[in-house]
């Protein structure tokens, strides 16, 4: 592999056209397997991992884009789902707006970071998912950001979470 990258650096320095071009086909195409190997790494990625994985895929830029909208069709690991959509929406794309939508809902994936992502472009239905959420959420610190985030959004917070956090943490509770 690192020699056929060496070539790859080759080419691209070259003078001659047809090779500089065959250089940066090679290049994309290096590119392209890189991103779809790595966007693998999100699905196969251990619960401890994925966040790692989906931190440096992040990073990776917009080559990791056309892979990541080909994989949230799928039904695949919904942790991994959420990530994928989470990097796709950061990223620009919203193609991943209603998988977002759903594990939101369904308390599946980093949720304090998919409610304020959502919350602040304004996506329509964020607050009734989070207010979803709510329904399930028995960690009082993972329910303090959705409510803050229903709070911004104007939204009613909801009476059950509300108990639960006085109940569970009514330290927290008097922020609210």
């Amino acid at each position: 592999m690192e020699m056929q990258v060496e070539i790859i650096f080759a080419k691209l320095e070259s003078d001659d056209v047809m090779v500089l071009a065959t250089g940066l086909d090679e290049a994309k195409t290096l590119v392209d397997q890189l991103a779809q190997r790595s966007v693998s790494a999100l699905f196969t990625a251990s619960d401890q991992n994925r966040f790692a994985v989906a931190d440096k895929l992040f990073a990776m830029g917009p080559a990791v884009i056309p892979e990541l909208e080909k994989r949230i069709e799928k039904e695949e690991h919904p942790e991994s789902m959420a990530h994928a959509a989470l990097i796709l929406f950061k990223r620009g794309s919203m193609k991943g707006v209603p998988r977002l939508i759903r594990s939101l809902r369904d308390g599946v994936g980093p949720i304090g970071t998919i409610a304020s992502a959502l919350a602040s472009a304004k996506i329509p239905g964020t607050s009734e998912a989070i207010a979803e959420a709510l329904t399930r959420v028995t960690d009082p610190y993972l329910a303090v950001p959705l409510l803050e985030t229903l709070r911004d959004l104007g939204a009613p917070l909801p009476n059950e979470a509300l108990q639960r956090l006085e109940e569970s943490a009514p330290h927290l509770r008097r922020f609210f």
